[in-house]
């Protein structure tokens, strides 16, 4: 071998060993014109397939509301199988066209993620000798064969030269997750004549997709081959039909509403078209073909029922005549294959393919038949209403309830549809015509009833209207507003318009407004929770301080109950709430601070049982301040002789302190005047069980001066406790029976007690007698004495020195009283110390005598008597008053007491009512008690007020 063929041998070997070193075999490819030219398109493959595209257009672009379906095996090996399985789904689409837009799935190349059958295209034999060529016939021919059935395709575009054989004869194209992020298929889809979705990564990252999708709208110039087979440079003008595809991935599922929602919201913000279409199979399925059937489910619930719906454009489904798949077998005898069951991804049955689009069309179906029906709805409620219009309103509304009866509020859809008619629906609401106006309102009450929670978007718009009708002049409308609040408060809640109702219960100028804000007020305290109310509370709280006294009575009356229902919710609030009320709003709301239970309202049945009589009412109040001086430090400690204080309440209250009447007077019938002595009294409550206090045997006690007798005073009588009850000739009359009078001065014990009774000096100018009464007309002083008389005795002494005529006027009167109740307690030092002189109460006197006076028996007729003969009879009046009289009164001596107007009216007015008569009149002073047997018939004259005024 000569030289020169030496070095060209090298330079051969050096350029193999260069170039093609991994090519084992080059064949030659059929053009596509000419692949074309033996399988033409026919004219109605070519109408099936136009069609086809035309409406996955409209649907991406959203002109069309129907849902775009890719459904078919996940991968064709079998023509004939795959021929059968489109006469089925064509035969369904034709039934379902109204709702679904169907494509038939066709996938002829199948990316791997290692090795394994590529498709038909590439193995359409199954037997690894990649006989393209033929696998391109096979793929063309079976296109045709689904077109001519009127069917369209969709296909897989995973090789770039590829389209140039059947990109004629598909209507969709897809490109895979393992290509979706390749440049080169970016700009293949940027040429196709169909519209692309791009997958999102297997990893689940649906990024990928945004970014090829705004490639693919994009011009680009690549290298590709020409229909005659030709390399060639490729310009396009970029492609507007691109979607994205939601797949799942290594993270899971992403068909949810919330990715939804979230990959359309990256959509919009990358400024392409937002609808995507959703893959039930691959990682949303987590390869199970048995849960393709729960994200379709997923799917039609979103498309029915939520806002992410309307940006659904699309599902796929891989499906095929027998569920499941299978494997090619390894010996290459395929009649052991199963017909029409997928060598690649499980897929689900035809009948669970029948199910599953039945479900996508009934929501489908559904959310047409609102948007379609409401259109119409739409156009008969904008007009003018008039004479003629208002029914055509009134109808289309009451069409409305109807369609919100049947649950058509679940649609994410529906709050945006019913904004666009809210300005018709309150120009109804505020309408003239009573019925045009319930209806309107029986919308918004249906509205708040199927929507609940749900509706305060419409709330915001609907609320005003409705409030409007609240302070109307015709009261029909009145009473329909504020029940439709009342029902929206109910179901709604509606805690954003909370501070306008608050508001208009307190500041609002019309009386009927705030009438009605009151008693949505109380539905809003009693219907919201806790966390809507907390944020108004204040709002709240000002609301009742104001309506609780607002010139309203109904007003009024409603914030009582709500703030009764106020305090139970947030008792942590009371005395806070208390703390900025006025005076009036207390007493309205019957708040008692000082009580134990300060704050709290009290009831009908509480107020009630407090309803006692006036002495009790008095003695209730003196304990209670006494039990207030108690808690700032003036109550006196147990072992300085004080008495412990009864605690407040309905019960009978019995007197927690001795009370001392300061030197009280008396003036007879006669005329004759009697000083009852300054001494302390004690008052024992029999029904308390309480009894005088024992001093101790080491104390030191004066003993009192010996008094001839007890005297049945009507002080007394007065004095003595409410169990005792005297009879009127207990109170009028004194026992005729003689009692030793006793001279024990010995300090009393526990079998004797000390009556405080009078001694009376006589007057200078009446005559000596030796009667303790008739003394006193001797000028003796008086003097004050406490006579020791046995527990438990009988009938008191009479007075001594008696004229025998008054003692037989006593003894028709009938016996005395006893009146240990009036019996000065002997204690020591210290307890006269403690018990300090209060004056006893007026009105506890009067009580006293007018309950006796109720109580007297009947009295056997008698004949009349002369002033003379009535029975000496005193009167009492506070010391105060007795000393007035003694200033006015010359003959009046120091320490006489005058019966006042008022009390000695109203004893006449008691006695004259029981006793039937009005003739009762005072004796005169200038008569003698010897003359009384003679004056029994005569008719006594005019009753006079005391002998100083005569």
């Amino acid at each position: 071998m000569s030289t020169d063929q030496t070095k060209n041998h090298r330079y051969v070997h050096a350029l193999n060993e260069l170039d093609d070193v991994n090519i084992s075999r080059i064949r030659p490819l059929i053009p596509p014109q000419i692949l074309m030219e033996d399988l033409p398109l026919t004219e109605s493959a070519a109408a099936a397939i136009l069609k086809g595209r035309q409406e996955a257009e409209a649907i991406i672009r959203g002109d069309d509301d129907r849902l775009l379906v890719i459904v078919g095996p996940c991968s064709i090996h079998n023509p004939a199988a795959a021929l059968e399985y489109a006469d089925n789904l064509r035969e369904y689409a034709e039934t379902a066209a109204e709702d679904l837009c169907i494509i038939m799935r066709v996938y002829f190349e199948k990316p791997r993620t290692t090795v394994g059958w590529k498709g038909l295209i590439n193995d359409p034999d199954l037997n690894n000798n990649y006989s393209i060529n033929k696998g391109l016939r096979k793929a063309r021919t079976l296109l045709l064969d689904i077109a001519e059935k009127g069917l369209p395709a969709g296909c897989e575009l995973l090789d770039t030269i590829s389209p140039q054989y059947i990109g004629d004869l598909i209507s969709w194209g897809a490109i895979g997750a393992r290509t979706t992020e390749s440049q080169v298929h970016r700009e293949l889809a940027s040429g196709m004549s169909v519209p692309i979705g791009f997958k999102n990564g297997t990893d689940g990252n649906a990024k990928i997709a945004v970014d090829a999708i705004k490639s693919s709208e994009s011009p680009h110039s690549f290298l590709s081959v020409t229909k005659q087979g030709l390399s060639a440079i490729v310009e396009t003008q970029g492609n507007k039909y691109c979607h994205v595809i939601l797949r799942g991935g290594a993270d899971g599922p992403n068909y949810e509403e919330s990715y939804v929602a979230k990959y359309t919201e990256q959509l919009a913000k990358a400024g392409v078209n937002p609808r995507l279409m959703i893959d039930c199979s691959h990682g949303n399925s987590s390869k199970d073909f048995r849960k393709q059937p729960i994200v379709a489910e997923s799917i039609a619930h979103q498309l029915s029922a939520t806002e992410t719906g309307k940006y659904i454009t699309g599902v796929m489904i891989e499906s095929n005549l027998v569920e499941g798949n299978q494997s090619i077998p390894k010996d290459g005898d395929l009649s052991k294959l199963v017909y029409g069951q997928s060598i690649t991804d499980a897929c689900v049955n035809w009948d669970d393919t029948v199910t599953m689009l039945d479900g996508l069309c009934e929501a489908c179906d559904k959310a047409s038949d609102f948007e379609t029906k409401f259109r119409t709805l739409l156009t008969k409620l904008d007009v003018v209403e008039g004479e003629e219009t208002w029914q055509q309103i009134d109808g289309a509304l009451k069409n409305l309830v109807s369609l919100v009866k049947a649950d058509v509020t679940k649609y994410d859809t529906f709050v945006p549809t019913m904004k666009q008619c809210a300005k018709f629906v309150n120009a109804s609401v505020l309408s003239e015509r009573t019925r045009l106006s319930a209806t309107a309102l029986s919308l918004v009450e249906e509205l708040a009833r199927q929507m609940e929670t749900r509706f305060q978007p419409l709330a915001d718009l609907l609320f005003p209207s409705v409030m409007k009708t609240c302070g109307r002049a015709n009261k029909v409308f009145v009473t329909r507003g504020v029940n439709c609040l009342t029902t929206v408060i109910t179901y709604a809640h509606i805690p954003d318009q909370i501070p306008q109702i608050c508001y208009a219960a307190h500041s609002d100028p019309s009386k009927t407004v705030r009438g009605s804000a009151t008693k949505l007020l109380m539905s809003i305290v009693s219907c919201c929770t806790v966390p809507e109310l907390t944020p108004h509370l204040a709002a709240v709280e000002k609301a009742i301080a104001s309506g609780v006294v607002d010139a309203n009575p109904d007003a009024r009356t409603t914030t009582r109950q709500t703030y009764e229902i106020f305090i139970k919710r947030f008792s942590d609030r009371v005395e806070q709430f208390h703390a900025g009320l006025s005076l009036t709003a207390k007493k309205y709301l019957k708040i008692d601070d000082k009580s134990a239970g300060a704050g709290r309202p009290q009831s009908q049945s509480a107020a009630s049982r407090q309803r006692l009589p006036l002495r009790d009412r008095i003695l209730a109040q003196r304990t209670n301040a006494k039990g207030a001086d108690a808690a700032n430090g003036g109550q006196p400690k147990s072992g300085d002789g004080a008495v412990a204080a009864a605690a407040p309440g309905p019960q009978r209250p019995r007197p927690m302190r001795p009370m001392t009447r300061p030197g009280p007077t008396a003036v007879r019938r006669d005329g004759s005047c009697a000083v009852v002595a300054a001494v302390p009294l004690t008052i024992n409550d029999a029904a308390a069980g309480t009894s005088p206090t024992t001093p101790n045997a080491t104390d030191a006690v004066p003993e009192p001066p010996a008094m001839p007798a007890k005297s049945n005073t009507l002080e007394n009588v007065l004095m003595s406790p409410r169990s005792s009850k005297p009879t009127l000739t207990q109170l009028f009359g004194e026992d005729t029976s003689t009692t030793p009078v006793s001279t024990d001065t010995e300090k009393p014990n526990d079998s004797v007690q000390a009556s405080a009774t009078p001694s009376c000096a006589p007057s200078p100018t009446e005559p000596k007698a030796d009667s303790a009464v008739e003394s006193a007309g001797e000028g003796k002083p008086c003097e004050s004495s406490t006579t020791a008389t046995p527990a438990g005795s009988g009938d008191e002494a009479p007075v001594r020195g008696e004229s025998k005529a008054v003692g037989a006027v006593r003894a028709k009167r009938g016996p005395g009283l006893s009146f240990s109740s009036l019996n000065t307690v002997a204690s020591g030092r210290q307890a006269r110390t403690a018990q300090a002189v209060r004056p006893q109460s007026r009105n506890i006197v009067s009580s006293r005598m007018e309950e006796a006076l109720r109580t007297r028996p009947a009295r056997a007729q008698r004949p009349s008597s002369s002033a003379a003969e009535l029975p000496n009879r005193m009167t009492l009046r506070s010391d105060s008053r007795a000393g007035s009289s003694r200033s006015r009164s010359a003959s009046s001596g120091p320490g006489y007491l005058r019966a006042t107007a008022s009390s000695a009216k109203r004893v006449a007015d008691s006695a004259n009512a029981t006793r039937g008569t009005k003739r009762r009149k005072r004796v005169s002073s200038s008569e003698d008690a010897a003359a009384l047997p003679s004056a029994k018939a005569a008719k006594p004259g005019p009753r006079r007020r005391s002998a100083s005024k005569q």
